[in-house]
């Protein structure tokens, strides 16, 4: 039994009490009979696996999903022992998944099933390639991670469970603004979608979707313009550039970096020049992309 090493991990997410990731790679592998307490979806990237659950044979390749209920038997091993297989793995915690079903409408309480324990879905697989990315990183939001997270199980369900897409008739244009005005006045806290949830008096899903509507983007976005906006006004007086990223609220320079230049298409450091050269005579700043208007 050999497993390749280079790109295998385990994480666990701090903010989801239960939330676990894995990263694998196998060949000549085999897994006895053994069962989850979490719902397992996995997604794969390599090869394929057999596998043995809900009193079937299954095989799961590059490009599919397997998803594993929870507390659900289940045996595997290589469908090809010269090529063996690679997956990334979610151990989602069934009070997560269940939460995810009452958002699509599901009623309270609701352990979603699936037809089949093979997906395809090339759409979901990129979604759960930048949510597990997410996850796995440090240098997003809280706000982004769960906000990822909660979308990525509630497409899951809708495309996969049966469940319906049910849209809830909910007057929220006040609590929504009252979860922007939370953002407002503290851009650099760590905020939980939970949190701004309570505030706005709504689902974290409905509240994702509201303040979409109303703001034309997700809380998440929102909350990282208010820290680029906050790293420009830093970026025009003398602090460093690492302490401006930790003082706008970025996890590290690096972050920042990418951040701005992605949405502002400039550099920070070219902002800064740029700024401060405004004070004095004017001088050319040179930029590698024009900024966005």
């Amino acid at each position: 039994m050999q497993r390749t090493k280079q790109q295998d991990g385990f994480w666990v997410a701090p903010e989801v009490p239960g939330l676990e990731l894995h990263r694998a790679a196998y060949t000549r592998w085999t897994f006895p009979k053994h069962s989850h307490d979490a719902f397992s979806l996995c997604a794969y990237d390599a090869g394929a696996e057999s596998l043995y659950l809900q009193g079937q044979r299954v095989v799961a390749s590059v490009g599919s999903f397997l998803v594993v209920p929870p507390g659900e038997m289940h045996e595997g091993r290589e469908a090809d022992s010269s090529v063996g297989w690679a997956y990334r793995i979610l151990y989602i915690p069934p009070s997560l998944l269940i939460r995810a079903a009452e958002e699509t409408g599901a009623p309270p309480g609701t352990l979603p099933g699936f037809v089949s324990p093979v997906l395809q879905d090339a759409a979901l697989l990129e979604r759960f390639t930048v949510t597990f990315d997410a996850l796995k990183g440090g240098g997003v939001s809280r706000l982004e991670r769960e906000e990822r997270l909660l979308g990525l199980l509630v497409a899951l369900l809708r495309r996969h469970a049966g469940l319906p897409h049910r849209q809830r008739a909910i007057p929220c244009a006040r609590g929504v603004k009252r979860a922007r005005e939370l953002l407002e006045a503290h851009p650099t806290r760590n905020l939980s979608l939970e949190m701004l949830a309570r505030v706005a008096g709504l689902s974290p899903w409905h509240l994702v979707r509201a303040f979409h509507r109303q703001f034309g983007q997700t809380p998440q976005v929102f909350q990282r313009s208010l820290r680029l906006r906050l790293a420009q006004e830093l970026l025009a007086g003398a602090l460093p550039m690492a302490e401006v990223a930790l003082a706008a609220g970025f996890t590290d320079q690096s972050h920042l970096i990418k951040h701005f230049g992605r949405t502002l298409g400039v550099t920070p450091g070219e902002y800064r020049a740029a700024a401060h050269a405004g004070r004095g005579p004017r001088k050319h700043v040179q930029s590698r992309a024009p900024a966005h208007p």
